[in-house]
């Protein structure tokens, strides 16, 4: 998940209001933010963001009305609803012939409730997609408290054939404990380190080994908040194979998603990356090892 940079008209929204959106009265859309191969530059996957067009306040951000969610217990009635949202958006891709994986967030007490899960691999066997194109992304809003029920329902979703992710890696409540217990295929290292790798040498190496142990584990690495292009060769020599921020792709609707991956079948876009890279201390770093050449559809400049 990354950082949210439109601004909301007011964080005044009452219970009844949020209630209401959730119980689909009116206001909420689903955007989608592309995940990118950091050496091919090609969009491999997206990541479903929940926004509410308030009727009254205009554009409602999530950290506006997801706690407010979680405290009234409205948690799995959202995630049923985004649910809906990206089936319906899979099966138009598909028709289109540009499907590519898409992740729905959920904290942990969601992913707990069998209800929630059952509601999802349901849907999908009913409009007859492949599972493999729905991720569920864990989110750590809140500390984890029934492990057992949590892996319970993750290891259902990966019989199923849907991929777990786990969000801000690195900054969030996960422990050792809970990555040696739960099946997962892809860690998101939170865009803390990543926004200041560039004046940290701390940040990088943590960073780095972050992406060194996931990488052991088989799991995918991606960077979250990629915010500058020219931070893409220092990602991949920490250990990055993709991306996602505002610098690789703004949350968009699904007709622009669309436009980028018809043209990604004809030819990938090349990713520009800047050779100058603004750090006194990475200059020094000797990556030779652990970056790789700079592939064809990947431009320094």
């Amino acid at each position: 998940m990354t950082p949210n940079h439109e601004a909301s008209t007011s964080s005044v929204v009452s219970d009844d209001e949020i209630a209401a959106m959730v119980a689909g009265k009116d206001g909420l859309r689903v955007l989608l933010q592309p995940q990118m191969d950091l050496l091919t530059g090609k969009i491999v996957s997206a990541e479903a963001l929940a926004r509410w067009h308030h009727p009254r306040l205009g554009l409602v951000m999530p950290a506006e009305f997801i706690p407010a969610i979680n405290r009234m217990g409205l948690d799995r009635q959202l995630f049923e609803r985004v649910c809906l949202r990206v089936i319906d958006t899979l099966l138009t891709m598909r028709r289109a012939g540009v499907a590519v994986p898409i992740a729905v967030n959920a904290p942990a007490t969601t992913l707990s409730d069998e209800r929630a899960v059952n509601f999802l691999l349901d849907r999908i066997r009913a409009a007859e997609l492949p599972a493999s194109l729905v991720r569920v992304e864990l989110t750590e809003d809140e500390p984890i408290k029934e492990l057992d029920l949590l892996r319970a329902s993750l290891l259902k979703l990966e019989d199923a054939g849907c991929e777990v992710s786990l969000d801000d890696f690195g900054t969030g409540h996960a422990s050792l404990k809970l990555l040696s217990a739960i099946p997962l295929s892809e860690v998101k290292i939170d865009q803390y380190f990543v926004t200041r790798m560039r004046r940290s040498a701390v940040a990088f190496e943590v960073l780095r080994s972050a992406a060194e142990l996931a990488t052991r584990m088989g799991w995918r690495v991606v960077a979250e908040g990629v915010e500058n292009v020219a931070d893409v060769p220092a990602l991949r020599a920490a250990g990055c194979r993709y991306g996602q921020g505002y610098a690789l792709g703004r949350p968009m609707p699904l007709d622009a998603l669309m436009l980028r991956l018809r043209s990604q079948r004809d030819g990938v876009e090349p990713l520009l990356a800047s050779a100058n890279y603004a750090s006194s201390w990475i200059e020094a770093f000797d990556g030779s090892e652990s970056e790789p050449a700079i592939p064809k559809g990947v431009v320094t400049q």
